[in-house]
């Protein structure tokens, strides 16, 4: 951790804990006796959630003709772990919801893009033959989460961010001569913090510096050309960025080539999936 994020998350007073509802998904993990009768007693107690969870089961993403109207078959026909995900990402980004709609710090526009992320992401691991969609999905439901924290506790050092951006066109540089550290650093610290899996740690930290990671890589890779992919769209959390820094290294990781990417653009290109979802 550098200095300047050190002294700053030492000003931050009164951070969220994390909800009772993601404590009992959270447990579900450690949890050798899981069933599906436990998570959909825990998700129950959340209309909101449970709502989310519906609309996802009977989204196109997952192309069934029957529609679902209850979790129990949301469950059976999202998957478990999906589900469990699911819950836990939308759990955790709700404590930062400030009911504020229409600004650069819009939290709604956040979360659509995150869970954009989450669902290219998705298809980009189904393209690739990973089967690690749950997973994935957490990762990118949270991988912005320090917008968020930049929101809460720092908005008018922000808003120069949001300035200089407007102006030189890179949000990163932006955040580093601004606050000295990124969105993607303090977010990573906030995941050690509510000790999230080592997975989504690694993924909110590095997805804009894939190579940096030392672990977790496919992840990491993943969440990274997903969010590129996404930030071009009208799912940015801010506005287009085209200076996007894209690590081709990712590629790599994942053992695909520059035409398997545009392929894969192409393909999810109008898959306003996210908006389906949750608007």
């Amino acid at each position: 951790m550098s200095e300047s994020l050190k002294h700053r998350v030492q000003q931050i007073k009164n951070l969220p804990t994390v909800p009772v509802i993601a404590q009992q998904v959270l447990g579900l993990i450690k949890d050798d006796l899981i069933s599906v009768s436990k998570l959909e007693k825990i998700v129950e107690n959340d209309p909101a959630i449970s709502a989310k969870i519906l609309s996802v089961a009977n989204s196109a993403y997952f192309k069934s003709k029957t529609p679902t109207r209850t979790l129990s078959n949301a469950i059976l026909r999202i998957g478990f772990n999906n589900v469990r995900n699911i819950a836990l990402g939308i759990s955790l980004m709700t404590v930062f919801d400030d009911g504020k709609r229409g600004t650069e710090f819009d939290y709604h526009r956040i979360f659509n893009h995150s869970v954009s992320v989450g669902f290219t992401a998705g298809m980009l691991s189904q393209y690739i033959r990973q089967d690690t969609m749950g997973e994935i999905l957490i990762n990118g439901l949270l991988h912005d989460i320090g917008y968020l924290i930049m929101n809460r506790y720092f908005i008018e050092d922000y808003r120069k961010v949001i300035e200089m951006f407007e102006k030189e066109g890179s949000l990163l540089d932006a955040e580093k001569k601004v606050l000295e550290f990124t969105h993607a650093e303090i977010g990573g610290w906030l995941a050690d913090k509510w000790n999230l899996p080592g997975t989504v740690s690694d993924t909110i930290a590095y997805h804009h510096v894939p190579s940096l990671a030392k672990k977790n890589l496919k992840y990491v890779a993943v969440i990274h050309i997903a969010d590129y992919i996404t930030t071009r769209d009208i799912f940015s959390p801010t506005k287009r960025d085209p200076n996007y820094p894209f690590d081709p290294a990712s590629l790599e990781v994942l053992g695909i080539s520059e035409n398997d990417l545009k392929e894969i653009e192409a393909k999810i290109a109008g898959e306003n999936l996210s908006k389906e979802i949750f608007d």
